[in-house]
């Protein structure tokens, strides 16, 4: 099966006229190198028009950002950050191209954790690091793939992967995708953040390590429509032991009427087979053009529904504010005992510019996650990915983060984070509070 439906999208792909290709397919991976300097140079307002509501970019959007720079009144250095992305992201214009690059690194740090804002507990030491990146592009279609090892992994409470090897490893990306004007078609895994970049976003994060998913996308980059649908990891149900499969179903709306103005509207549909052998995929959750909360109502028996919107609007070209709210479970009724379950929220706001010619970048933001965000009664309906939130990984706290960096020279970034975090008891793993002990006490900071 898998080898036909490689053949069928290679015919796909060389179906098509064989005129010289000259845009890459190929994301640009939020762990690329490269990815701090093109966020800084966003922040700074010196890249413009790419998508402020979705990461990974592609490389061709980012390439003609570049290459569109008005370097008038920037500093030098900023002006060569310029010349290392244009050379990075240089294509050449052939109809089938391929590329295969290794890489060895060694990393000082003091704690294993991907995340600096909860650090692991202490491992101060040096972690080595290496991998083979090779990628395929061919008119309309793409391949890429990213094996690596990492001796980080093996201390990093957020890799469940096997932690007792010598050295252990993951793929940072492994998909096919096909491309065509109005339509994209993806499978496979990439670490993907939907709303604002400066923060994990509320419904879809990179805070999982990546899994395998199938995404397609409607319309044009102005006004498109995207559908998420993946099988996640197995979990037992409270008090049995039946292990349930789980299935994920994200849809979004996106929308930018302007270059200043994007927003977009969400909807994550979290659901298992809850002992019933023959639930898989079900229609209804994989319809881009169904309202969920409905459905859920109506006629499923069971789902964890979440709903996020996203607005994103850029003051001016190095001044940039942004909004994600999200929410699970807003109680209309009040009939029963279980009707007075609190309301579950989240949202950041986040404000994001540039100074001194755009050597500088600052970003300022504040988020709140609610106590019983991303969990429902039952086990098997967290919003989780092998014990990792797809989204936030943890619930019932809040932060205030300010962060500023700076290029001093092409190859050379430095960043400075004050980060202020303050946790409640909540945890997305833990089971949900009795029904007669619902009140508005368990809301926040528990």
């Amino acid at each position: 099966m898998r080898h036909r439906l490689l053949v069928a999208l290679l015919a796909v792909g060389l179906a098509a006229p064989l005129a010289a290709q000259t845009e890459s397919n190929l994301y640009l991976p939020i762990n690329s190198w490269s990815t701090p300097y093109v966020e800084h140079l966003i922040r700074a307002g010196v890249l413009q028009g790419l998508d402020p509501l979705t990461r990974p970019l592609r490389r061709a959007d980012v390439a003609r950002a570049v290459k569109a720079a008005d370097t008038t009144d920037l500093a030098e250095p900023v002006r060569a950050s310029l010349r290392l992305l244009a050379e990075e992201l240089a294509e050449r214009p052939d109809t089938v191209r391929w590329k295969l690059e290794a890489n060895v690194a060694v990393l000082g740090a003091s704690d294993a954790s991907r995340w600096t804002v909860r650090p692991a507990p202490e491992n101060t030491g040096l972690f080595y690091e290496g991998g083979l990146a090779g990628s395929l592009e061919f008119p309309h279609v793409a391949m890429a793939t990213h094996p690596y090892f990492d001796t980080r992994l093996r201390r990093d409470p957020e890799f469940t992967g096997r932690q007792d090897r010598f050295i252990a490893g993951d793929n940072g990306e492994a998909y096919i995708l096909g491309s065509w004007r109005y339509l994209e078609v993806f499978f496979g895994l990439v670490p993907r953040n939907w709303g604002p970049p400066e923060i994990e976003g509320l419904i879809l994060s990179p805070s999982p390590y990546p899994y395998d998913h199938l995404l397609v996308r409607l319309g044009p980059r102005r006004f498109r429509l995207e559908m998420l649908a993946a099988q996640l990891d197995n979990l037992p149900m409270w008090d049995s032991p039946f292990i349930s499969k789980r299935f994920l179903s994200v849809h979004r709306l996106v929308a930018a009427p302007s270059d200043r103005l994007s927003f977009s509207l969400s909807e994550a549909a979290l659901y298992a087979d809850n002992g019933e052998p023959n639930r898989n995929f079900e229609p209804w959750f994989l319809n881009p053009l169904n309202l969920w909360l409905p459905v859920m109502f109506n006629y499923v028996h069971s789902a964890n529904i979440l709903v996020a919107g996203d607005v994103s609007y850029l003051i001016r070209d190095d001044l940039r504010a942004a909004v994600q709210l999200y929410v699970d479970d807003i109680q209309v009724d009040r009939r029963t005992q279980g009707d007075r379950k609190p309301a579950e929220l989240g949202y950041t706001l986040s404000v994001t510019g540039g100074a001194s010619r755009a050597r500088l970048s600052w970003s300022a933001l504040y988020t709140r996650v609610d106590n019983l965000d991303y969990r429902t009664q039952a086990n098997e309906e967290q919003y989780t990915m092998r014990g990792v939130g797809l989204a936030r990984s943890h619930d019932d706290y809040d932060q205030l983060t300010l962060r500023a960096t700076t290029s001093p020279a092409p190859r050379a970034m430095l960043t400075g984070v004050l980060t202020y975090l303050w946790q409640g008891e909540g945890s997305i793993a833990k089971r949900f509070p009795p029904i007669n002990l619902l009140a508005d006490s368990l809301r926040f900071l528990t």
